[in-house]
Formats: structure tokens, C-alpha cells, sequence
């Protein structure tokens, strides 16, 4: 799950924001448009808790894990 440094920006961001993301700009760059922009057809997108808990969970995989051991494959789940 290693992250090249504008998608890191973005989660980063997003957790600065505390999940209050929707943005048009910060969405056509986040990691995360695979699985919330389809959300947008619908009514209800992830939640500001679930889009700020997943950029926490990928950001922490990153530095905890990421950081030693190299992996190059990233994956989001919309679980």
C-alpha cells in the first residue's frame, strides 16, 4: 500500500478536514474516487466519519508498514 506523495497529500488533507473532503478539486486527485464518486450518483456518498476512518486507516498502514517493507501495490476497500 505504498503511496506516492500526492495521493499521502490528499489523505492527509482529509484528515485534516476531519472527513469534510467533498471538494470537486480534492476528489478528481483522491485515492478514494474509485469508491466514493460512484456513491455521488447516488444519494448518499461514505459518510464524513467513513471518508476520514479510511484515510486514517490507509495513511497509518503507510507508516507503520509501508514505510520498512517496500510494498508497492495499493488496494481501497469500500468496506
Amino acid at each position: 500500500m505504498a503511496l506516492n506523495t500526492s495521493d499521502k497529500n490528499t489523505l492527509e488533507e482529509i484528515v485534516k478536514l476531519d472527513g469534510q473532503c467533498l471538494d470537486s478539486k480534492r476528489c478528481q486527485r483522491c485515492p478514494f474516487r474509485a469508491a466514493c464518486l460512484p456513491e455521488f450518483l447516488n444519494p448518499v456518498p461514505p459518510s464524513q466519519p467513513q471518508r476520514l476512518k479510511m484515510a486514517l486507516d490507509v495513511l497509518a498502514h503507510h507508516y507503520l508498514i509501508d514505510d520498512e517493507s517496500g510494498a508497492d501495490e495499493h488496494t481501497w476497500d469500500k468496506k
